[in-house]
């Protein structure tokens, strides 16, 4: 008997210890889920939408360097990653042929400047002989005129005279003789301004036509002039063709920047017209765009929200990450994907080199939320998914 009062002392004891080791496994279970519920309820654990594409780039648009003519290579000047100013020659290509023909038309072009002006001291020569010709013609008439005018009142007092003979002659005061000479001075005298006349009138008709004749040259050499003159101006012009085709040669930076992208031609080869060779990237403010699925992004990315960046080439966890802010959303779908415009934070990663072309991925932090929404929201996507199989 005692034994087994013994045996059921100990199994009673026994089942005691296992009902409390239990309540302390179910007290300490019930805690777990206390917490756990807890910290799904209360927690904040932040969503992402991750990018298919993300690239650095200026903010104004690249340039290309592009060749305008077929030509063929005599140097090049392309230093990739190379800092270049605007106008600075990258690939000259041979001109001689433009040049030969330049020069030709430079030499039409100052012939034609030095017979422009030897005819036009000519005709500045000629309009003062014209000039110096009419006043000497003027006071050739004016002389005439003078001398006309005395002529005509020596005939006045001849014709006089002869009136007092005549009378004279008529009272028997003087003889007849007398009276017919103051008759033939009278004839003389208007002779004379008959003369005079004829003179004045010759004179007057040589002087136009000489200054006719002067004004007709001077005209025709006026004409030669403007013949000339366009023939000059038609020279520049081909002067100045020459030169621009010429300059087509030279393939130049259009902008301050930085060259990349370049396909740099060897000396001696031949490049097509419109040909790129380099791409010039402007000394401007860089940015980021990141191109996302529509579905991750379309309602949930909005300006404002905090991202960053994950380098290609530079692992986050040595160089660290590049802080940035959503700037602008584009409102349309673009090959699929829309586009998202970042600002960079100059401060962050600095062991990162800023330039452009630099391409990654970009995580846009969309929201918090707590552990049961996302649970929640998983098995509504699941149930969906569920739904349409």
């Amino acid at each position: 008997m005692p034994s087994e009062f013994r045996q059921t002392s100990i199994a009673l004891r026994s089942d005691h210890e296992r009902g409390r080791r239990s309540l302390i496994v179910l007290a300490v279970m019930g805690m777990l889920l206390v917490l756990v519920g807890t910290w799904m309820a209360a927690a904040r654990v932040p969503l992402y939408a991750v990018s298919e594409f993300a690239r650095l780039q200026a903010r104004d648009e690249v340039h290309p360097v592009d060749a305008l003519v077929v030509g063929r290579v005599v140097a090049v000047h392309l230093p990739v990653g190379g800092s270049v100013r605007r106008g600075d020659a990258v690939v000259t290509l041979d001109a001689s042929d433009v040049q030969l023909r330049l020069d030709e038309a430079r030499v039409t072009e100052r012939g034609l400047s030095a017979q422009v002006t030897a005819l036009e001291h000519e005709i500045a020569a000629r309009e003062d002989a014209l000039a110096i010709t009419e006043t000497l013609g003027r006071a050739s008439l004016a002389e005439a005129r003078a001398a006309r005018s005395q002529t005509e009142v020596e005939a006045g007092l001849a014709s006089r005279e002869r009136e007092r003979a005549d009378a004279a002659r008529r009272a028997g005061v003087v003889a007849e003789a007398e009276a017919d000479r103051a008759n033939a001075a009278e004839l003389g005298a208007e002779a004379q301004v008959h003369a005079r006349d004829q003179r004045l009138g010759v004179l007057t008709s040589e002087t136009r036509r000489d200054m006719a004749d002067r004004r007709a040259q001077n005209d025709s050499l006026k004409r030669s002039l403007a013949a000339l003159a366009a023939e000059r101006d038609s020279a520049r012009v081909a002067v100045r063709r020459l030169e621009v085709e010429r300059d087509r040669h030279t393939l130049r930076a259009p902008v301050d920047g930085v060259l990349g992208q370049v396909r740099a031609p060897q000396v001696g080869s031949v490049v097509a017209a419109g040909q790129t060779v380099a791409v010039v990237t402007p000394d401007t403010d860089l940015q980021l765009v990141a191109d996302f699925a529509p579905a991750s992004a379309v309602g949930r990315i909005r300006a404002g929200q905090r991202a960053h960046m994950r380098v290609t080439g530079f692992p986050w966890t040595q160089h660290g990450m590049l802080s940035a802010a959503v700037t602008a959303v584009s409102s349309e779908v673009e090959g699929g994907r829309i586009r998202v415009v970042l600002r960079i934070d100059d401060a962050s990663a600095p062991a990162i080199p800023r330039r452009h072309g630099l391409i990654g991925e970009v995580e846009v932090e969309l929201d918090e939320v707590s552990p049961a929404v996302l649970i929640a929201r998983a098995a509504g996507q699941l149930f969906e998914h569920e739904d349409r199989r």
